[in-house]
């Protein structure tokens, strides 16, 4: 699919302007803006539906190829139809932009609802339960999500979970994008994702449940914390073999189906006797005003990149744009409940953490934002990002970045470790012609062969040891030997030519590095997370700005 989209000066329309142009809705206001287009809350008329319309810009609709995607995705996702999925009512194309309109939920992300806690494991049980009975559905429909996380698990008006932002979602059939297997969520994502990532299937969603069941278990990710959630808190044991079963490394030893760990999952809940008397849990309120018509409430926009997969990116700051909608009343919904606190032996120190992980802000000390990144009320409007500087003073982030950095250039180096296996023989070769030719111009005028070759064999060895490059002066002891000013002239030249073709191949890989961090940026919008858009704006300009930094990178792969 092409990628020369240039978004960047992707302005939203006015409300009143689309309003001809869907005549079936009333368009009640902007939600929210970005790089892949905007987000409407509006009003089906003929059933008094709240729906969320999302455009695109209009070059989408120019690329044939992009347009075909963009329907066979649609299409796609309009076959499911489940409670524990956001539904997808209609798309199409209308003054000359692709649209998409989809399921309005007012609520908020299990991320925003219980960040960093431990969940009863009741309240557990009937989450993930919820969230695998929607995998199944879409699995069993040919779709993977390819991005479970609680900030992807919407919770609506009853608490009940709906699997959100499937913009990674795809066909089981359809091939991964270039760039595309570089982002995702260190962490939750399967191991076949990174390593081969045309291979994948629905059991890389699997992997993540698994991954969300222990965090929501414990408020910790295995990668920080992998001791077993029984050992962490006071839980059931048999979590842990439904969380090492999910997570095994090899996708054929986890579960074949999300309808398996559902079905475990129950099997605990009929067995947990009631809560022993002085361990009553706690319960975190969660309060959301009901929808009215919104204010609209512009968001500036986004700089990265455009890709078919995130049709449905948005559809996080929808809910959250409900949350946050004013109104004279509230109604509470059902809280999530909280498991008791551990014990002292409960909370010793993990054996194994993990190196690369970053510390995570607790939300509480992050801007009163949306996910989507919509001002709350009374909030100040967040100015641009590409208007913020990237200093050592910078928001802390709360995604991993250091992971997604390591991860990503893991990727990028497997991608060039051929290119840079060819590179790195002929440097190689190059300095064995020089050494030969240099021989020859010796035995051509009957030096004492026996001492020169050595001098030349030792400068060789000690250029070999400095990366195989041979430097720009010829130096003193080669210099005496007759023509070979014009041999290691030539030699350069070679070796000038190998760099040439090995920049080349890189800075087309650079671009596809470049792309999957484009992508991750406005994956991390939903979350508003600045600190870590930051760090991978800055990642990208140095990238961008620098060729030999990113060389750099490849070639320090062992």
């Amino acid at each position: 699919m092409s990628d020369s989209h240039e978004p960047a000066g992707f302005l939203a329309p006015e409300p009143a302007d689309l309003a001809p142009l869907f005549p079936g809705y009333e368009i009640q206001g902007l939600i929210a803006t970005g790089g892949m287009g905007a987000v409407y809350c509006a009003v089906q008329k003929s059933l008094d539906r709240t729906v969320a319309l999302k455009i695109l810009p209009m070059e989408f609709s120019k690329d044939a190829a992009f347009c075909a995607g963009f329907e066979a995705e649609a299409k796609a996702m309009a076959r499911l139809n489940h409670p524990n999925l956001i539904g997808v009512y209609d798309f199409g194309e209308v003054g000359g932009m692709l649209y998409i309109i989809m399921e309005f939920v007012p609520g908020k992300s299990i991320y925003h609802s219980a960040y960093g806690i431990a969940i009863d494991q009741k309240e557990v049980i009937r989450l993930v339960s919820g969230i695998c009975d929607g995998l199944a559905h879409a699995h069993e429909n040919g779709i993977i999500h390819r991005d479970i996380k609680p900030s992807n698990i919407l919770l609506d008006l009853n608490a009940q979970p709906k699997i959100g932002d499937f913009g990674l979602a795809r066909p089981i059939e359809r091939k991964v994008e270039e760039g595309e297997e570089i982002f995702g969520t260190p962490h939750y994502t399967a191991p076949e994702v990174v390593n081969h990532p045309n291979s994948v299937d629905f059991r890389a969603d699997i992997f993540s449940v698994g991954v969300l069941l222990h965090e929501l278990l414990t408020g910790k990710l295995p990668a920080s914390d992998p001791r077993p959630a029984s050992t962490i808190v006071r839980c059931d044991p048999r979590f842990d073999t439904i969380v090492r079963r999910a997570t095994q490394p090899l996708a054929a030893a986890r579960y074949s189906s999300a309808k398996e760990i559902s079905h475990d999952l129950q099997v605990i809940a009929a067995s947990l006797v009631a809560k022993a008397p002085g361990t009553a849990a706690l319960a975190v309120s969660r309060r959301v005003h009901p929808a009215r018509r919104p204010v609209p409430v512009r968001a500036k926009k986004s700089s990265s990149a455009p890709m078919v997969l995130f049709l449905l990116a948005a559809v996080a700051a929808i809910a959250a744009y409900a949350y946050h909608s004013s109104s004279q009343s509230a109604k509470v919904i059902p809280t999530i409940v909280v498991a008791p606190p551990p014990t002292t032996q409960d909370t010793e120190k993990p054996t194994a953490p993990d190196p690369n992980s970053i510390p995570l802000p607790d939300p509480a000390d992050q801007p009163s934002t949306t996910p989507g990144g919509v001002p709350a009320a009374g909030a100040a409007v967040e100015p641009d990002l590409a208007d913020i500087p990237v200093t050592p003073e910078v928001i802390a982030p709360k995604y991993d970045v250091t992971a997604t950095f390591g991860r990503a250039r893991k990727i990028m180096q497997d991608r060039t470790k051929p290119a840079i296996t060819v590179y790195r023989s002929d440097l190689k070769a190059n300095l064995a012609g020089l050494e030969r030719a240099l021989k020859r111009e010796v035995r051509k005028v009957n030096l004492s062969n026996h001492d020169t070759d050595k001098a030349i064999e030792k400068v060789i060895a000690a250029w070999t040891a400095d990366g195989g490059r041979i430097p720009e002066q010829i130096g003193k002891k080669l210099s005496a030997i007759p023509e070979s000013a014009t041999v290691f002239a030539e030699a350069v030249q070679k070796q000038t030519s190998t760099d040439d073709s090995l920049q080349l191949e890189l800075s087309k890989q650079s671009a596809i590095y470049i792309t999957g961090l484009e992508k991750q940026i406005e994956r991390l919008k939903a979350d508003n997370d600045i600190g870590a858009i930051q760090l991978i704006e800055a990642e990208i300009k140095q990238t961008k700005e620098s060729p030999k930094y990113f060389s750099e990178l490849m070639l320090s792969a062992p």
